[in-house]
């Protein structure tokens, strides 16, 4: 009987693990998260978003991240832009420098 119990608290632990990887983005957008504040760029053919290690305020925050698109809301909350992956220039990690 005990048996059984470490098996099904295998099979569970191992199916919350594998949810977790699976929500996860991949790919372009890896080092986003929802709810992150992000910076969108209008580089005329294609668009970049930047972002800063830092909580620092921005432009617009990311609201749903998929395999190829991210939807972005604006810092008023009255706009949402969706980009698909083919749009983006590039996708910038700011980083703080120290001395």
């Amino acid at each position: 009987m005990k048996n059984w119990i470490w098996i099904i608290v295998l099979v569970a632990l191992v199916t919350s693990l594998g949810a977790q990887d699976a929500e996860k983005p991949k790919g372009v957008f890896s080092m986003l998260k929802v709810g992150q504040l992000v910076s969108l760029k209008d580089d005329g053919s294609a668009y970049s978003i930047s972002f800063f290690d830092d909580e620092i305020p921005l432009g617009h925050t990311a609201v749903e991240i998929g395999e190829d698109y991210i939807v972005l809301r604006d810092i008023a909350g009255a706009k949402d832009v969706l980009l698909p992956v083919f749009s983006l220039k590039s996708v910038e990690k700011v980083r703080r420098l120290t001395k």
